[in-house]
């Protein structure tokens, strides 16, 4: 398979306006590497980037960890090949439970019947992973220990829910908090989680899949600009072999 025009979809981790400006200089680092027109598909949810690949509509796309777990229950041919990080070894991030700093919640226990804040229902950090968690530790499901739950659509939307009030706490990926924690208290932190994976369609034609795998890993002076907004220095390489334990846990009743 040879599209006329690669297309990119991401996870909605910020905004979308501020998402769409932060791809560029990736998309122009792929099309330079590639030869072909690159363009970024907007994807709303978690759950769409998924559909975009399941339809081929998307041919390259970064997942949350769960979400390739999902995609993967689904469909075998797409292959994750890289992932951001702030080393040069593999990228790990943390699942936290914040709250105001505040506050007067100071355990889960004290959120019982409290509202929250969750980021997508396919969200790794910010949905499967907490609502994991809450059924292990309380014998609840999530959506019965609080009283109400509200998907915010991304990691900063649902950080702002808790500072202006409209909720008491929130789930949150660690790489995602502000640099200012001060203002913040986290309740719960979560056993390391490997990076979202960058994942490509195995049915483009080998010569496209090694150009964009040289595009992420090889050729990442063209990706500063890129690696600043995400606020990470590196690419590292991954393989489907590292997400074995994320498809284990969500495999757990």
């Amino acid at each position: 398979m040879s599209p006329d025009v690669l297309q990119v979809s991401v996870i909605p981790k910020n905004a979308r306006n501020t998402q769409t400006s932060s791809q560029s200089a990736l998309l122009q680092a792929i099309e330079q590497e590639s030869g072909k027109a690159v363009a970024l598909l907007p994807a709303a949810s978690y759950a769409a980037v998924i559909e975009n690949l399941l339809a081929g509509t998307a041919h390259i796309a970064e997942l949350g960890p769960a979400s390739y777990a999902l995609l993967r229950k689904r469909a075998q041919h797409f292959e994750p090949f890289a992932t951001l990080s702030s080393s040069q070894q593999l990228g790990q991030y943390h699942s936290l439970l914040v709250v105001r700093a505040d506050a007067i919640y100071h355990s889960l226990a004290q959120l019982r019947g409290k509202s929250l804040a969750l980021t997508d229902p396919s969200s790794t950090s910010g949905a499967l992973v907490p609502s994991w968690m809450v059924q292990q530790t309380t014998g609840y499901a999530l959506t019965h220990y609080f009283s109400r739950v509200l998907f915010m659509g991304s990691h900063d939307r649902a950080l702002e829910a808790v500072r202006k009030g409209t909720v008491q706490a929130a789930f949150v990926a660690s790489d995602q908090m502000p640099a200012d924690n001060k203002s913040w208290r986290v309740l719960w932190r979560s056993p390391a989680l490997v990076g979202s994976p960058f994942v490509m369609d195995s049915r483009l034609c080998p010569a496209i899949q090694t150009q964009v795998r040289k595009a992420f890993l090889e050729r990442q002076e063209r990706l500063q600009t890129w690696l600043q907004l995400q606020h990470y220095p590196y690419v590292v390489p991954v393989t489907t072999q590292d997400y074995e334990g994320m498809q284990a846990l969500l495999a757990q009743p």
